[in-house]
């Protein structure tokens, strides 16, 4: 349902004695406390709210670059006892559910009404717990902090290491989850727009996942699919109105309801006269039980998928950096006698020196097109003997997270005591257009496979940017804006003749709206594009360049 009311909401799951098998909501005092303690909350709010009101009808992929969403997971387990410190494979359990049911792969959305079958929703987002740390570091996704608390509340404390919790990874590239001994509730989440130390969500070790601890009715993983529902900008579906009908979830597609349902209703379950289909009471967003949610809306989907748009608050996970797809771990266990010391393959030339068995250096990135020929120079050292090594380097060309499809190993080289190995490729024409990976191994006296721990030797990961061959810039320049922060003026530097394709240049604000709109005749070859932007406020603004299969975004700060 969809009203102008701005509703703010942060939604728990509160179980009580008296209420022990009814979800219930403790929103509003987590509310009044964001709202006093969180300067600028409410505005943030606002600002989401109106810049997904403003790009609502615009198709989902002109506005997400690639179809899947794909946001890596960090489960912080925080425990005191044995029981509360969930095992691995309950973990596993809840992130295939979260899997399952934003894709629309849980198989119970067949018993979705047929009055609402054609609204049920693959929201395009995917889940998968995290590979590497914030420090560039393999990890399995989870970590394990053992606790004096006894219980945990909606304070945060479980979200700082100092009172007892565990600190927060960054916002910008992981979705952080908590799980705990959660009381009085079973979950609560930040929406967008809050404190980047506290965003994520929070679960009580009884109601996440399907196995081990979890407790029924609580026990299909549903807590969490509603609470990242939340964190994705979801209202509760009755727009916390206190059964008077004018609340509003700011979704067009679900009905207009009085008031939460519990347990498992029979449907048609009308109020606020919306029969004869009645409440949506089987969207996640409702407080059925577990057993009896089982789907999202096509404009819930919109509205979640609104947030990875250029300016879009979780707009960072969708970058030219491929952070939000899983790759397996790869490294040399011991790198003190020989590792990878330089790599050069286009803009980059990467003296890395030894990183101890695996560095990651996908920030770093270059330009590839379909068809061309590459060189790829890769550089040893043994800090002593010399020793013999073999080589591999694999690109992610359809870009599914990993490197064993047909073509990916593009270049190996036998174990060899040669100073500088250099090798050449093709880029194939069925090459997926986007951001990918590129692996680059070094091990010794055998070829590595692409998710080996070996012996000796080290391992490194970079990013590539693969385009059409109308889409290549010339001679692979690097777009760069400059000077940036700016004060009055800035230019884009870099070659934008693009094949003789013209190319859009637009710069928005940080709530979505465009500012400034140019493009190119598709015949000049300049180097420098000059921009006035005296007459902008000083914030934060993406400016987005797209050409003919095309697209880059690149952030710029205007300061006074």
């Amino acid at each position: 349902m969809k009203k102008n009311l701005l509703t703010l909401v942060v939604c728990f799951f509160i179980v009580g004695s008296v209420f022990s098998q009814k979800r219930n909501c403790g929103s509003a005092d987590y509310l009044q406390k964001q709202l006093h303690n969180v300067p600028g909350f409410a505005e943030q709010r606002r600002a989401i709210d109106e810049f997904e009101q403003r790009i609502q009808g615009q198709r989902t992929e002109d506005l997400v670059p690639g179809q899947i969403v794909k946001i890596p997971v960090v489960v912080h387990v925080v425990y005191r006892t044995t029981t509360e410190n969930i095992s691995d494979a309950q973990i596993k359990t809840q992130i295939d559910v979260l899997k399952a049911d934003f894709r629309k792969l849980n198989a119970d959305y067949s018993k979705t009404p047929s009055a609402f079958a054609s609204l049920v929703a693959d929201a395009q987002i995917t889940f998968e717990l995290a590979t590497v740390d914030p420090s560039g570091n393999p990890t399995t996704g989870i970590t394990r902090t053992s606790t004096t608390a006894t219980a945990f509340s909606d304070d945060d404390r479980v979200k700082y290491t100092s009172q007892g919790g565990r600190n927060a990874w960054p916002r910008d590239k992981y979705l952080n989850i908590w799980v705990c001994n959660l009381d009085p509730y079973l979950g609560y989440a930040q929406f967008p727009g809050g404190t980047a130390a506290t965003d994520g969500v929070v679960i009580g070790y009884k109601y996440f996942g399907t196995t081990g601890t979890a407790v029924a009715p609580f026990n299909k993983g549903r807590t969490a699919t509603h609470e990242v529902g939340h964190w994705l900008n979801l209202y509760h579906i009755w727009g916390d109105d206190g059964t008077s009908c004018t609340g509003s979830d700011q979704v067009s597609d679900t009905p207009n309801q009085a008031d939460e349902n519990y347990g498992c209703p029979t449907f048609p379950a009308v109020s606020c006269s919306n029969g004869p289909n009645g409440d949506m009471f089987m969207n996640y967003m409702d407080y059925s039980d577990d057993a009896c949610m089982y789907m999202f809306t096509n404009g819930q989907k919109n509205r979640m998928r609104a947030l990875f748009a250029t300016g879009g608050a979780r707009a960072s996970f969708v970058s030219s950096t491929p952070g939000t797809v899983t790759y397996c771990a790869s490294k040399g266990s011991n790198s003190s006698e020989e590792y990878i010391n330089k790599v050069v393959l286009g803009s980059i030339s990467n003296l890395s020196g030894n990183n101890g068995g695996y560095g990651n250096y996908t920030s770093l990135s270059t330009n590839l097109t379909r068809g061309a020929s590459y060189t790829i120079t890769i550089t040893p050292r043994w800090p002593g003997s010399v020793y013999s090594e073999a080589y591999n380097v694999w690109i992610d060309y359809n870009k599914d997270g990993d490197f064993v499809d047909a073509g990916e190993q593009v270049y190996s080289r036998a174990a060899t005591t040669s100073a500088t190995i250099t090798g050449t490729f093709i880029i194939p024409s069925t090459a997926t257009v986007g951001s990918t990976r590129m692996r680059v191994t070094l091990k010794y006296n055998g070829n590595a496979t692409s998710c080996e721990t070996f012996s000796y030797g080290e391992v490194e990961d970079y990013t590539v940017n693969i385009a059409t061959s109308a889409a290549r810039l010339a001679d692979h320049d690097r777009l760069i804006l400059s000077p940036n922060p700016a004060t009055s003026t800035f230019n884009l530097n870099g070659n934008l003749n693009i094949s003789g394709h013209a190319v859009k240049i637009s710069l928005f604000n940080r709530i979505g709206k465009r500012v400034i709109d140019f493009e190119t005749n598709g015949q000049e070859a300049l180097d420098s594009y000059h921009f006035d932007v005296s007459k902008l406020e000083p914030g934060i603004y993406y400016m987005l360049i797209k050409g003919n299969g095309f697209k880059e975004t690149k952030k710029l700060l205007i300061t006074r």
